[in-house]
């Protein structure tokens, strides 16, 4: 049953940075798209938990992880790639 539920969640996760991927590509403004997305999170939240004092700190906890996870893949990215040294550049 974890599984499934975990399954459904990356889902949603997938169909909505698709959807948040079309809105910056038609050319809406980054800042604008997160303030919604974070605004339907709050609201959903609070709908299905009503209690703000345990709402925002899963919010917080949230996005706190999702920059986490995006440090992370970028940090793994460029230990792939290796490290990239200007031909003639000065090392110090």
């Amino acid at each position: 049953m974890a599984a499934d539920v975990e399954d459904d969640l990356e889902e949603v996760v997938a169909r909505i940075a698709g959807l948040t991927k079309g809105l910056l590509e038609e050319g809406h403004e980054p800042s604008r798209v997160a303030y919604v997305l974070v605004s339907v999170a709050a609201d959903m939240g609070l709908q299905v938990c009503g209690d703000p004092l345990r709402v925002f700190p899963l919010l917080l906890g949230a996005m706190s992880q999702q920059a986490l996870d995006k440090l992370q893949s970028h940090a793994d990215e460029e230990d792939a790639e290796g490290a990239h040294i200007t031909i003639g550049a000065t090392v110090h």
